[in-house]
């Protein structure tokens, strides 16, 4: 029984196994590599970070999103976001990066300000969200 799949560039119908595509020549993943899931290519079957950039995992996102927030909303926005859970890689649903995005211009709005409590609620926040960012399972 033979069984076909969509072409990854143009969406042909190919065969499972064909390494290329015969219509537009879009390089094929091999079914035993291909990830289940269209949202986490890369985490479907990692044990540990491995390939992924290191700017994508969650330790360092953490860390750049403590430094300056916006620069983690425009990763998030350019990618996938990964974490380690449970012995696998997953990644952070589409929610996470909305909270991102709106954390980095409220903290933006912020420094802004000359409002010191609204500098110190924005400081609490920022810590808050690095805590949940971590803590996210």
């Amino acid at each position: 029984m033979t069984n076909f799949v969509h072409c990854r560039g143009c969406g042909h119908q190919i065969h499972e196994t064909a390494p290329t595509c015969p219509k537009c020549g879009a390089p094929q993943v091999i079914a035993a590599q291909a990830a289940p899931s269209a949202m986490a290519p890369l985490a479907s079957s990692l044990a540990s970070y491995g390939p992924i950039p290191w700017y994508r995992q969650r330790w360092a996102l953490i860390c750049i999103f403590l430094l300056f927030a916006p620069a983690v909303a425009v990763i998030a926005w350019t990618g996938e976001l990964y974490y380690i859970a449970r012995g696998t890689v997953k990644t952070f649903p589409k929610s996470v990066k909305v909270v991102i995005t709106g954390m980095a211009i409220f903290l933006l709005i912020a420094a802004g300000s000359d409002e010191e409590a609204l500098q110190g609620f924005a400081g609490m926040l920022l810590i808050g969200m690095a805590i949940g960012l971590s803590l996210r399972k």
